[in-house]
């Protein structure tokens, strides 16, 4: 920082890591994200296909089937010494995943393993800590068994054959699986936090504008409910950033940038504190906007020189008006300040020697320019979110820290929630969760149909499955389209 912010050097600005993460280093949600976690995975699968091909040609005390047992106790031995507790294998839609973890070709080769399994009315088979030679004998067993009509028969085959390391159940454990109906509480308890939100920025606003004291206690409440949302349910509070008002553009675009930074923190695992820190400077870094006014913030052509001069001014005064509230948390005016230096420092205002852009500026620079390249404004269409991604890769290592925008990407997904695509077959579809093993194959809610009849009830797709037959995904996505090309305006109802 120079110095026209007092107290706030740039060198006592300790910035977070963006590449450190808890204990092991593997995103949280993507349990097999790094190549030695995905082999170790394969070779989980690839165990329990042997031991079951086996089961069904020797007698148990035959060395091949011995030597199958083997290989199974030492697969889930080494993901164990990964730091699991326990891990599951899940049959989705005659997918196999393992944990969250698709497995197309997996799920094509050993078919016979996942037919067998869910004839039995299993879909999950979870691996204990402390998974012994007497708790895959048993599995063996059951796998040998074709009389076993469901998962309570199959439970009490292991039970009686004394296996405590390993259970099985007719229900996957898949992320994003829990109950409908907490899901829709979830999403209507955020977006009532969601609103309070609006109501706080709009008495700040108001306030700055008249001049008078701005009471910043509801923004605090704001973020603090948001981030107990979050942690929650993260999948309800980032569908909101799909809101888009066009009246209230301004209000909404703050609240957005503040849940798109709070979560791109999150995956940072900053601790709690500083996410509220980052919280507040992501819905005050524009402040210096109120006095801007109106005909030149929405001017549909090119700003003259003068005029480019007043908005470029917005930092300065965005600073110096956090200055004069006399937050105790200084971050805000930090940000304010510094969110258009750019990564390669080529912003504005001018830069002295020296300076650098805090993890919290480049982190609200970023969800800043993305939620406006993805909002409809008088002057100009919404870019597809897909495309606005792609738009800020190619800034990397100039206008973004490239670290942080690889970790956007991998939080958003090539098709973030809220997108609005077209599938291989021509239906019309929202993107529901992201599903972070895999990017490019989301989950969907089926809009419409080919011929563009809309149904009664969305239906959700998991893009990640594959049809057995042909290793081929069973449906995929042929392009992004622009929300209003669809005919929708609020994508966050479909969510």
């Amino acid at each position: 920082m120079t110095d026209q912010l007092e107290g706030t050097p740039a060198a006592e600005q300790p910035e977070a890591s963006v590449e450190t993460s808890r204990g092991t280093g593997v995103k949280p949600g993507v349990p097999f994200a790094t190549p030695e976690r995905l082999a170790r995975a394969k070779e989980l699968v690839r165990a329990l296909a042997v031991a079951h091909t086996n089961s069904q040609l020797y007698p148990l005390a035959h060395p091949l089937l011995t030597d199958s047992i083997d290989d199974l106790v030492s697969a889930v031995g080494e993901i164990g010494a990964l730091g699991f507790d326990q891990v599951t294998v899940n049959l989705y839609k005659r997918t196999v995943f393992v944990e969250n973890q698709v497995f197309p070709e997996e799920s094509v080769t050993y078919q016979k393993l996942v037919d067998d399994f869910l004839a039995r009315g299993i879909s999950a088979i979870s691996f204990l800590d402390g998974f012994s030679q007497k708790d895959a004998k048993a599995l063996v067993n059951l796998l040998a068994e074709t009389s076993i009509p469901d998962a309570d028969a199959a439970r009490q085959l292991l039970e009686s054959q004394g296996a405590t390391g390993v259970t099985v159940a007719e229900t996957t454990t898949l992320d994003g699986t829990e109950g409908e109906s907490q899901q829709r509480a979830n999403k209507v308890k955020a977006r009532e936090v969601y609103d309070t939100g609006i109501s706080a920025m709009r008495d700040v606003e108001t306030r700055m504008k008249l001049g008078k004291a701005v009471e910043t206690g509801p923004l605090h409440d704001f973020i603090n409910s948001m981030m107990e949302s979050l942690f929650s349910d993260p999948a309800a509070v980032q569908g909101l950033t799909a809101i888009k008002s066009h009246d209230d553009y301004t209000l909404n675009h703050a609240i957005n940038v503040c849940i798109l930074s709070l979560s791109l923190g999150a995956s940072f695992e900053l601790d709690e504190d500083s996410l509220r820190s980052l919280g507040l400077s992501a819905l005050l870094y524009d402040i210096g906007k109120v006095h801007i006014p109106e005909d030149i913030l929405n001017k549909p052509g090119p700003l003259t020189s003068d005029e480019w001069v007043v908005v470029k001014d917005h930092t300065l005064e965005g600073a110096e008006l956090l200055k004069r509230i006399q937050l105790i948390d200084h971050m805000p005016m930090v940000v304010a300040h510094e969110h258009h230096f750019r990564h390669d420092m080529q912003g504005y205002p001018d830069i002295g020697p020296g300076d650098g852009q805090h993890l919290f500026s480049k982190i609200v620079a970023l969800c800043d320019a993305y939620d406006a390249m993805t909002t409809r404004r008088p002057f100009r269409r919404e870019i597809r979110p897909d495309k606005a991604l792609a738009v800020l890769m190619q800034g990397r290592g100039k206008a973004y820290d490239p670290s942080v925008t690889k970790a956007f990407i991998a939080l958003l997904g090539i098709y973030p929630m809220g997108a609005i695509v077209r599938l291989d077959d021509d239906s019309l579809a929202v993107v529901f969760r992201v599903n972070n093993d895999d990017l490019l194959h989301p989950r969907v809610k089926i809009l419409a149909d080919s011929e563009g009849r809309w149904h009664p009830e969305p239906t959700t797709v998991d893009l990640r499955v594959v049809d057995p037959e042909t290793g081929e995904h069973v449906r995929a996505i042929k392009e992004c389209i622009p929300a209003s090309e669809a005919g929708i305006d609020d994508a966050w109802q479909y969510l």
